[in-house]
């Protein structure tokens, strides 16, 4: 059901057109330093191929003052930054200052990150509807209904809205009228926001399968086996390189595989290893075997987009935050994709790594080495021989935890790295790693100034609850912590 919205009243005639209205055709593509849906494009690669520079400035930060859901990170376009928020409102701040320039009331929770695209804000709300809100002035243009409450974010490609929520239907709908193109059921309530890439849209059902539906006519192309677990839920797919990714929650979290896999691999590992220099690839090889033959327990599933099938098995055991999934990878141009991942120590605080991930063969090989030795005595990095860690990262310290939500996105050759716990005490962790040099570093040595904004947030997220990858444009990142603060970092230029 559509419903359009008189910019000063409650609803206009059905004759008029939002051309009559002033309102842009929508645009083909994002302008270069636009962050304008959910990881950046609709295939939610998370890639920007804007390159801000290191060291980093606050240049502002803003308590929203409301609750909002924890993984939903903002957008960034036409000089705003859009964010969603748990008492239903839409919120446009001005880029820079971070104050507020319009807000836009729904009729319940807005759980995911919102979409920009042609003028046009596209936000899904759990009163059922999604709202098209003119991104001049806030005002509302139309309205569309679905029969449950929608928690995915919306994803714009190719003229149309993707919508999919609870009540187990995915919708196509004219970005430009509401007006629904096509609908096809998929299986039970959308808990994860679809992906879109080739002219696909694919789609976590609640049958825990993923449904490639043809992207012009809803028509679907194939459904894939059920994966493991309780459901696809908390994050989002991606869709890219001829290759679906997404995770899914295991029914007892990671808790079981933890136990499971630390005893069967990671003690006997490190027992083996006291005091040596870590390297990963042989620990890695018996993670990826115990994961093909224990394949209800895995999380991170890799299908080939053409077909729905298993593209091939990773060693990725999940960071423990958020509901124990673990962050999708992000994919830059010519398929070089990284992810976050968890071994040698499987207990509270263990030990996470970024990788990057071979989308051929599913190897993982980390980033960080010849940096940590092995040890089965200390919970916490021991230092190479004759090094000491440092806190200019979270890396160097060695308080790299496994326990915590983490979110990865990507500038240029920064791979950006949040660690996010979400109590009232911790400012948590936005570091980066620079691809071409290796150096890893703290976003920026302001912390202080992070530390005092994030502490003073309100309506804190659950602890461990699930993170919020760094947003970015132009020489801007933008960061929205779990206590409900955003965070404007402001960069060089390379």
């Amino acid at each position: 059901m559509i419903r359009f919205r008189d910019r000063t009243c409650c609803s206009i005639g059905r004759g008029l057109t939002i051309a009559a209205l002033g309102l842009p055709l929508l645009a083909s593509a994002a302008v270069a330093s636009d962050w304008p849906q959910l990881q950046r494009d609709a295939g939610h690669t998370g890639y920007s191929p804007d390159r801000p520079a290191p060291p980093f400035r606050v240049k502002w930060t803003r308590s929203l003052g409301e609750p909002t859901h924890t993984g939903a990170p903002p957008i960034v376009a036409g000089g705003k930054v859009i964010v969603g928020t748990n008492w239903g409102n839409v919120l446009a701040l001005d880029r820079g200052t971070g104050k507020t320039v319009w807000a836009y009331k729904t009729g319940g929770p807005v759980c995911g990150t919102p979409a920009l695209v042609g003028g046009l804000v596209y936000a899904n709300s759990m009163d059922r509807r999604c709202h098209a809100i003119a991104a001049a002035d806030g005002k509302g243009v139309w309205t569309f209904e679905t029969g449950a409450g929608i928690w995915a974010a919306p994803v714009v490609a190719g003229g149309k809205v993707f919508v999919a929520g609870r009540d187990g239907v995915a919708y196509a709908l004219d970005a430009r009228s509401g007006k629904a193109v096509w609908q096809t059921p998929v299986g039970g309530m959308v808990l994860a926001t679809p992906a879109c890439a080739g002219g696909v849209l694919y789609v976590g059902g609640g049958d825990n399968c993923v449904h490639a539906l043809d992207a012009k006519t809803g028509r679907r192309i194939w459904r894939s086996a059920k994966l493991p677990g309780m459901a696809i839920r908390d994050y989002w797919l991606v869709a890219a390189e001829g290759l679906v990714f997404c995770t899914t929650q295991l029914v007892y979290g990671a808790h079981s595989t933890y136990i499971q896999i630390e005893k069967a691999i990671m003690r006997p590992f490190r027992q083996a290893n006291e005091g040596k220099m870590l390297v990963q690839a042989d620990l890695l090889k018996k993670i990826r075997q115990w994961y093909v033959e224990h394949p209800h327990q895995k999380t991170f599933h890799v299908l080939d987009a053409k077909t729905g099938r298993e593209k091939f098995v990773a060693p990725i055991i999940p960071v423990h935050g958020g509901g124990s999934a673990g962050p999708l990878p992000v994919i830059a141009p010519g398929g070089v994709a990284h992810v976050m991942f968890t071994n040698v120590r499987l207990t509270a605080s263990g030990w996470a790594f970024a990788g990057r991930l071979d989308l051929e063969t599913g190897d993982v090989d980390p980033l960080i080495k010849g940096r940590y030795r092995v040890s089965d005595k200390h919970w916490e990095w021991q230092a190479a021989p004759g090094k000491k860690l440092t806190r200019h990262s979270t890396f160097a310290s060695g308080f790299c935890v496994n326990d915590q939500s983490w979110g990865l996105s990507r500038a240029g050759d920064l791979l950006l790295a949040v660690r996010d716990p979400g109590w009232a005490a911790s400012e948590g962790a936005r570091s980066y790693i620079d691809l071409t040099t290796g150096r890893d570093g703290w976003v920026t040595a302001d912390r202080t100034r992070v530390r005092e904004a994030v502490w003073g947030g309100r309506f804190g997220g659950a602890c461990h609850a699930t993170a919020s990858p760094i947003v970015v444009s132009g020489r801007q990142l933008f960061h929205k912590a779990v206590r409900n603060v955003i965070v404007c970092f402001e960069g060089g230029a390379r």
